[in-house]
């Protein structure tokens, strides 16, 4: 046969990846954080970081027509450890990860928050914040930057009408 078979079938059987590809179709590729998974400092500081409870999609980056994944996280979970630099300044970055061996990716069928030195963003990752690490410091509040994308449409939100440059299909929210 040269068709799969259709998704959600009562009886069907069919691959995830079909399911996959039906959530980069409706979202266009795009990456973004639904709600919650704020990141912040793990108690009074230290190596790791929470983050919050919420949903994702994550664009599979793995293998050609991976598809993307929903994520959720429903509970708080804390990153790996990552020691502070020895010297001087450091970024790093908080993603959350899809490991899915049977797509190409990381062992463990399942995903992960990690705390990682650099910003290099791996595959089938999602960027959440990135960190100003300084040396021997703990991770405080103040070093997190809010990097979760948390739409399809670039928006701004002013007391006056949109900017004059705006781009074609830009979200304006005017606050009144």
């Amino acid at each position: 046969m040269t068709i799969q078979v259709p998704i959600w079938l009562q009886a069907g059987t069919y691959p995830a990846r079909l399911d996959r590809g039906f959530i980069e179709q409706v979202l266009h590729g795009a990456e973004r954080v639904f709600e919650g998974c704020v990141v912040s400092q793990t108690g009074v500081g230290g190596d790791t970081v929470n983050v919050a409870v919420g949903s994702v999609a994550i664009k599979g980056d793995d293998e050609v027509n991976q598809g993307m994944y929903f994520v959720e996280v429903v509970a708080a979970e804390t990153s790996n450890s990552l020691a502070a630099p020895g010297s001087g300044v450091r970024t790093d970055i908080v993603v959350l990860r899809v490991n899915d061996p049977a797509a190409g990716g990381a062992a463990g069928d399942n995903a992960t928050i990690e705390l990682i030195s650099g910003t290099a963003v791996p595959d089938s990752a999602i960027l959440l914040a990135t960190i100003a690490r300084t040396a021997g410091g703990a991770i405080l509040d103040a070093d997190i930057t809010d990097s979760r994308p948390l739409g399809p449409y670039p928006y701004g939100v002013g007391t006056s009408g949109p900017p004059a440059q705006g781009v074609e299909g830009d979200l304006y929210i005017q606050v009144a």
